[in-house]
Parts: structure tokens; C-alpha cells; sequence
């Protein structure tokens, strides 16, 4: 249930409402007809909603997919996630949220408006509003005061409606929270057996009749690939780079330019003793490793040997290096620990730091402070960069030039008759997971050679390491080869494939015999398999004493007495399972615990979601909502 409370804060709806709520500190607002459009996009309740405000909307939802996928959205993922739904997903649900408001008889003044907008980080300069930067920041998102006042205020009530309607769900009972807390830390025991298929693959039955009969049902698995023979002018950035000779002064002139892309940042050496205690171990470990940290704080501060302390102490995977963490950026820690680091001087030895990891004493090693590379360092690499920029415009012009001689002179052939020095490659036959190396390094240029027929002379392509000229000198279809050609392969995949369907009979057999109630300690070896034992399996932890597959842990917990068998065996990488529900146990709960407290603040914020998400769905029943055509 845990896991569903988590998922359901992910949720688009969720995601939805936390995009109502934030527009509060948007400073483009979605208030009734602020934009001053003609036309509405859509009409929820008679509240006309802009077009401008749509693409707005639009936009934003746009840019946070991009900005997940570094900027570059793939093609087709616009489409398969729906952007355009969701956008009018929120407009139309923030317009319910305020139209809801105004029927509860929610106010929002204009004095709490100027609260909001002074506290607004965006508007401040040393941590005061400042009335100049505030003025200054509307005009260049073409806003003014009024205007942008009115629109906050107006959204405003989108927020406090949905904080209203939340607060309804007051309690989590102490039912709910031990119910909640028992199914995710219960822990259950099993025995089974794991069947592989190579046990059975001497009794697999092969003669030459049957192979013959199971080629022809897959012989087309063993169809050969299609092979081509090329014949093509390259022109790639790197050749063509290395010809243009770069002055000395434009190389100087870019190092000055850029001198950001060879700074180097400031790093930091640090050593650390690690006291692992993980987020989900329970609360008593956590305090007894907090307690251990604080005891050897106090040795550390006393004058003992750091490097002998993390040797001793250290639970980290640089104990044996005395904590050794070596020099490391601001930024490639976790939080707590960079923020530490970073905040301390040469020699300092921190207080005990809690991170996800459990807890950390730190000692400070070492500062390189940030610094340029001398030009004399990085000149091959600008030398290289001017190159490639120079060589871009220039490899277009020469290929470009040599296409058009070749469509004037007929073929490549004549072309190449008429200009004999031009450097034509031949290829042998290939296919296009062998391909020559050229093509290997240049997806593109593989692509559109596979594309061509027997004769056929490519355009002028363009790919990631340059210009290309192709022609397809020959074409081998693919074709299913005999069997003596491919013997040992149909062999071998014969085997396999009838080892698994004797393994699975197997593994039915076995279920088959459980379920009417013979003893698994019998069934087993009666089968000529080990009957195993899991230990005591978490839902949270990671069970390392174990070789039960994790991924079937999730239809593990669907087990109990009264149903302690799986409707089917189970496969996992190519093994299968059949397991047994043996025992289960589940630790006490400790009322003041932190965990404790954290499921009730889970389940009390899933009601509230709930709650809000059913009142929408209720007023967007009951709305009478229009959108246009082009929508």
C-alpha cells in the first residue's frame, strides 16, 4: 500500500494539481479573459479560457518533458504522452478549483496578494522585495501590476480551494496505520525448488528425421541477412579537418572567448568513516549506529589517527583505503555531505552527518582551488574544435561540388573516368550488423545505404561524421540457408527449446502434486531436485542470503496459509520456480516511532489526494465544458 501511496503522488492528476497550485508563483496567470484573446480555446461553466493562455499552458508542460530528456525531446513522445490533453487537463481542472472556491464563499484580499508577492524570491535583492526589480521583471514578461495582481489573486483561489477540500480528510485511524505498516514490513519464509532446463537436455530425443521436420517449422529464424556491395566517396569532418591549417592567433582569440570550457572547478580531498544505516532500516539500528558515530566523533576529535579510525570503524567501501574518497567537485556528493564538505577547511573534522546512507564523521583533506588550464594544455583540443566547425562548411562545398559532377557526368563511373585521382572505396559483400567501419560509426550513412537498390546512386547524405556519396554496386537478397549449413546452430536452439518444455513439465508436475497435498520435502527429490529454503524474505531489504529471484517477490506476498502455492510455476532468466508458503512474521509496532509517523503523514496526504481527486471528477461530470474544433 505504501508503494501506492508513492505511486499515486507521481500520478498525472497529482502532478496536475501540483501545477495548479504553483501558479501562484508563475508570473503569467490563467484569470478569466486576462489575456484580452477573441477566441476561446475552451469555455468550462461559461469562463472562457484564451488560446494564449492554452500555448501557455501548453508551453510549460512542454518544457518540464523536455527538460527531463536533457533538453531533446524524442520524436513521437509529444504525441504518445498527449501533451495537448493534458494542458487543457489543467486549465480545465484550475478553473473547476476556482469556480469551486467562489461557491465556498472563498476570499482572497488584495493585502494577502502583496504578502505573497513580497515573499516571492524572484521579486527580492538581499533578501528584501525590491519595488524597481519587481516592476522590471513584469514589463519584460510584458505584464503590468494591475494586470498581474488581478491574475495572482485570481488563481489564488484555485490553491485554497484545493487546500479546503483536502483538509476534510483529517484522520488516518490507528487501524489503518498498523494494517499499513504490518503489509509493508512483513516478512514471509519459503521453500522451493529451481528447475533448470539444462538438467533435461540429455533427454532431449535428436535424430535426423526430427531436426529435419523442426527446421522446416522455423527455418525462417536462420534466414540470412541482407548483404550489400558499395562503392562511395567520403568526405568526413575529421579528414577534411586535418588539411586546414588554423592561425595562431584565432587559436588564442578562442581561448580568451572560452575561457569557461577550461576552467577547471574548485575540488575538494576528503576522507569519511561511514556508519551505514540505510532509509528503510528499521529505527532501533539507526539510533545504535547514530550513537556508535557520536562515540567515535569523540576519538577522531581527541587526537586519534583518522586513517586508523576509518579502517577500524568504516562500514564504506573505502575502509580499507582509510576513507579515502580522493578530490571530487561540489555537486558529486550526496546533499548533506556536499554542503559538509564544502563549508569546512583543511584539517576540520565534521560533526556527525546524516545522509541516506546512514551516518558520516568527515575530515577535510585538501583544497585545489578552481583554476584555467594554460592555453599551452588545451591547444590541440582548440585546434581540434576550429578544425571541426571549418571543416563542417568546407566538407558540404567539396561534396556538394563532387555529386553534382557526378548527376552531370552520368554515373559514378564516368565521373571517376573523367577525374582520376578521386579516391573511390570498394567495399566486399556485408551486412548491417557487419558493416565496414565507416558505416559502423555513422548510423545514418548505414541507414540510407540499406535503403538502396541494385544500381542505384544515394543523394548527397549527410551524417553525424560527415558527407557520404553511396551506390550500390550489388544487392544479395536474403535467403534460408539448408540445414547442413546451419546445423550446429538448429542443434543447439532445438535443445534448448525442448529442455525448457521438459523443464516446464516438470515444474507442473511438481505444483501438481503439491497442490493434492503430498509433502514438497518428498515431491522434491522424488523429481531429482533440492529442496531450498529462503530465510525470512523483506518486501524493503535487500535479501542477499538468498538466491530466490527479487523479481518474483511481488507474488510472493500474495501467499498465506490458506493459499501457499502460486497458480503457475514461475520463470525467471530461463530457470523456473515452485515455491511453498512456509511462515511469516511481522515486527512490532513502536507507536512513537519515526516510521510510524511517517505512514500516518502518507496515508493522511493519500486520503487528501483522494478526496480532491474524486471532487474533481464529480465537478467535471457535472460541468459543462467546450472546446474548440482546432483543440
Amino acid at each position: 500500500m505504501l508503494q501506492l501511496l508513492r505511486d499515486k503522488a507521481q500520478s498525472t492528476f497529482i502532478q496536475i494539481i501540483v501545477v495548479i497550485i504553483a501558479l501562484v508563483f508563475i508570473f503569467w496567470g490563467v484569470g478569466t479573459n486576462m489575456m484580452g484573446s477573441r477566441q476561446a480555446a475552451l469555455v468550462v461553466n461559461g469562463e472562457e479560457i484564451s488560446f494564449e493562455q492554452f500555448q501557455q499552458t501548453y508551453d510549460r508542460v512542454y518544457q518540464r518533458l523536455s527538460d527531463q530528456f536533457g533538453g531533446n525531446v524524442p520524436k513521437g513522445l509529444v504525441e504518445t504522452l498527449g501533451i495537448k490533453q493534458q494542458a487543457i487537463n489543467q486549465l480545465v481542472q484550475a478553473t473547476l478549483l476556482r469556480q469551486g472556491a467562489e461557491k465556498m464563499g472563498i476570499v482572497v484580499s488584495r493585502e494577502e496578494i502583496r504578502k505573497v508577492i513580497q515573499n516571492m524570491v524572484q521579486f527580492q535583492e538581499n533578501g528584501v522585495f525590491s519595488l524597481e526589480r519587481y516592476k522590471a521583471i513584469l514589463a519584460q514578461n510584458r505584464l503590468n501590476p494591475t494586470k498581474f495582481e488581478a491574475s495572482m489573486q485570481h488563481d489564488r483561489l484555485a490553491e485554497t480551494a484545493s487546500r479546503k477540500i483536502s483538509n476534510f480528510a483529517t484522520v488516518a485511524t490507528d487501524y489503518e496505520i498498523r494494517d499499513l505498516f504490518n503489509q509493508i514490513n512483513e516478512k514471509i519464509a519459503l521453500d522451493y525448488v529451481k528447475i533448470s532446463p539444462s538438467r533435461f537436455s540429455d533427454k532431449v530425443e535428436i535424430n535426423d528425421s526430427i531436426l529435419a521436420d523442426w527446421f522446416q517449422k522455423v527455418k525462417d529464424n536462420y534466414k540470412t541477412e541482407p548483404q550489400l556491395k558499395l562503392k562511395y566517396l567520403a568526405f568526413t569532418y575529421d579528414a577534411v579537418g586535418k588539411k586546414i591549417e588554423i592561425d595562431p592567433a584565432e587559436i588564442e582569440s578562442y581561448y580568451n572567448s572560452n575561457k569557461k570550457l577550461f576552467t577547471v572547478k574548485e575540488q575538494r580531498h576528503a576522507r569519511h568513516i561511514l556508519f551505514k544505516a540505510e532509509k528503510d532500516a528499521p529505527e532501533a539500528i539507526r539510533k545504535e549506529k547514530e550513537t556508535t558515530a557520536a562515540e567515535v566523533l569523540k576519538l577522531a576529535r581527541g587526537g586519534r589517527d583518522f586513517v586508523e579510525l576509518a579502517k577500524e570503524y568504516s562500514e564504506g567501501p573505502s575502509r580499507e583505503s582509510g576513507g579515502d574518497l580522493g578530490f571530487f567537485e561540489k555537486g558529486s556528493m550526496v546533499i548533506p555531505f556536499d554542503t559538509a564538505v564544502f563549508a569546512m577547511q583543511p584539517g576540520d573534522i565534521s560533526d556527525v552527518i546524516k545522509t541516506r546512507y546512514g551516518y558520516h564523521i568527515i575530515k577535510l583533506e585538501e583544497v585545489k582551488p578552481a583554476s584555467v588550464k594554460p592555453l599551452t594544455e588545451v591547444k590541440e583540443k582548440i585546434v581540434q574544435i576550429l578544425q571541426r566547425k571549418k571543416a563542417e562548411e568546407i566538407a558540404f562545398q567539396v561534396a556538394n561540388t563532387a555529386y553534382e559532377g557526378i548527376i552531370s557526368a552520368g554515373s559514378l563511373k564516368k565521373y571517376t573516368e573523367k577525374y582520376p585521382d578521386t579516391k573511390v572505396i570498394e567495399t566486399d559483400f556485408f551486412t548491417r550488423s557487419d558493416p565496414p567501419q565507416i558505416l559502423a560509426d555513422d548510423p545514418q550513412f548505414l541507414s540510407k545505404c540499406f535503403e538502396l537498390n541494385r544500381g542505384e546512386l544515394s543523394s548527397l547524405i549527410k551524417g553525424q561524421s560527415g558527407y557520404g556519396i553511396f551506390f550500390a554496386e550489388d544487392l544479395k537478397n536474403p535467403e534460408i540457408p539448408s540445414l547442413e549449413k546451419v546445423r550446429e546452430r538448429v542443434l543447439a536452439d532445438y535443445k534448448k527449446e525442448k529442455s525448457m518444455e521438459l523443464a516446464e513439465k516438470s515444474a507442473a508436475e511438481i505444483l501438481a502434486q503439491l497442490r493434492a497435498g503430498k509433502d514438497f520435502a518428498v515431491v522434491a527429490p522424488e523429481h531429482g531436485f533440492e529442496l531450498l529454503q529462503t530465510g525470512f524474505l523483506s518486501k524493503r531489504e535487500k535479501n542477499g542470503k538468498s538466491d530466490f529471484p527479487g523479481e518474483l517477490l511481488a507474488k510472493v506476498f500474495l501467499l498465506s496459509p490458506s493459499s501457499p502455492l502460486p497458480e503457475k510455476p514461475e520463470k525467471v532468466n530461463n530457470e523456473l520456480y515452485v515455491f511453498r508458503y512456509l511462515d511469516s512474521k511481522v515486527p512490532e509496532m513502536t507507536e512513537a516511532s519515526e516510521e510510524v509517523a511517517k505512514l500516518k503523514n502518507d496515508l493522511l496526504r493519500f486520503k487528501q489526494q483522494q478526496l480532491l481527486s474524486a471532487w474533481l471528477m464529480h465537478q467535471e461530470k457535472t460541468a459543462k465544458i467546450t472546446k474548440h474544433k482546432s483543440l
